[in-house]
């Protein structure tokens, strides 16, 4: 079987988080009061870097005036439907914050047993269809005490689940709900880490990874809080509390036509007025319903609600009180700087240089997030859910 239809996905995965938020179809319930804004950020994400981020999106936040972030696929970059290079390049000199969205947009993190596995079985039952189109693959099964090796076969679907077909039996028994399925150790870290180097050697600076399907759980969550300041899609509904914000935590809501509607936009960002949050929302460009309109939409009624939108970069300088002085590289001023004279981007994890207009600039290696005091590892270890609740 094919993989699940990403709008499909999308749609499912945005009604789920504005369900656990309160502000799902019907349901006339918000988290937080309706009442006077109080003020607060909103980031704008799109995914995929398909051309339509170009042509289509990118002209109406610089007509209102505001940034966004592009989460982008290496694979899909200069391809005659993707972004290219310089366009990369040119929305950061403009103020947008470029984001890694893996190598080749393939689901790196843990998918879990939703049946348990004897050892001469040769189909695993998982709680996602994101490996099965990808036959001949390297895999691991695990339970983090026992791993073996095996390669996919193919998958589909039967009255039972989600299934996987492997190549060989699988060697050991496994129990559904602790063991896990995923790529190999070398494909994960080429998705996650190799997706960073790649789109650095285009000439923009990345920060922050945001996983497909939003599946990032076990060794893809190790590499990214190694190797990026933020994971803009770990888990949530897009309203993520500021106190004791983890920015390896984050969450996000859709402003897909076909995921949300505009009254559920309008009372997202009530909450995120309301609230002490910053709020994240994700649109892809390419989607039919995602429409210029539909994304000015999106962007004046954050407007009208006093809401700043920022990148995430910028939002997690704020957060930690890292945003009074300027760069002394720009003199100060808080002013763009010439790309071509920038420092090297950042490679440990922490916040790389980025200067945006009116905003102060982000210093490489300043070690902002252990100033405010941000948790550095996990609170928790979130088990992914089914891909229905997942944006």
């Amino acid at each position: 079987m094919d993989e699940l239809g990403r709008r499909e996905a999308c749609r499912l995965g945005a009604a789920g988080a504005l369900a656990v938020a309160g502000v799902g179809s019907g349901t006339g319930s918000v988290v937080g009061s309706t009442g006077a804004s109080t003020g607060g950020q909103v980031v704008f994400v799109y995914d995929d870097s398909r051309r339509e981020d170009w042509t289509d999106t990118f002209p109406i936040h610089q007509e209102e005036g505001v940034p966004a972030c592009c989460s982008a696929v290496v694979d899909y970059i200069d391809t005659s439907w993707g972004l290219l290079p310089e366009h990369l390049r040119e929305m950061e000199a403009e103020g947008w914050e470029i984001m890694s969205h893996t190598a080749g947009h393939v689901a790196v993190g843990n998918l879990y047993l939703t049946e348990p596995a004897e050892s001469d079985d040769e189909r695993l039952y998982l709680d996602g269809s994101f490996l099965g189109h990808h036959e001949g693959e390297e895999i691991v099964i695990s339970d983090g005490d026992r791993t073996v090796e095996n390669a996919i076969a193919g998958g589909d679907r039967d009255e039972t689940g989600i299934y996987l077909d492997l190549a060989e039996p699988v060697g050991d028994a496994f129990d559904a709900g602790t063991a896990f399925a995923r790529f190999s150790d070398d494909r994960v870290r080429e998705e996650v880490v190799g997706s960073k180097d790649a789109l650095e050697d285009m000439g923009v600076t990345v920060d922050a990874f945001v996983s497909p399907f939003g599946r990032g759980e076990g060794f893809a969550d190790e590499l990214i809080r190694d190797h990026y300041a933020a994971f803009a899609n770990h888990s949530g509904n897009g309203l993520n509390p500021l106190e004791g914000l983890d920015p390896h935590e984050l969450g996000r809501s859709s402003i897909d036509g076909q995921s949300v509607s505009r009254g559920e936009i309008e009372r997202f960002y009530d909450d995120v007025a309301a609230g002490d949050h910053l709020g994240i929302v994700v649109g892809h460009s390419q989607f039919d319903e995602t429409t210029p309109e539909r994304v000015r939409f999106a962007i004046q009624e954050a407007k009208a609600r006093d809401l700043e939108i920022v990148t995430l970069r910028e939002a997690l300088a704020d957060e930690s009180g890292e945003n009074g002085a300027g760069d002394e590289r720009d003199g100060g001023t808080g002013t763009e700087s010439d790309s071509e004279n920038a420092e090297s981007p950042a490679t440990d994890g922490s916040l790389g240089s980025t200067v945006r207009e009116n905003r102060t600039p982000i210093l490489a290696g300043t070690g902002i997030f252990a100033a405010a005091g941000v948790t550095a590892g996990a609170v928790y270890r979130r088990r992914q859910q089914s891909d229905d609740d997942r944006l």
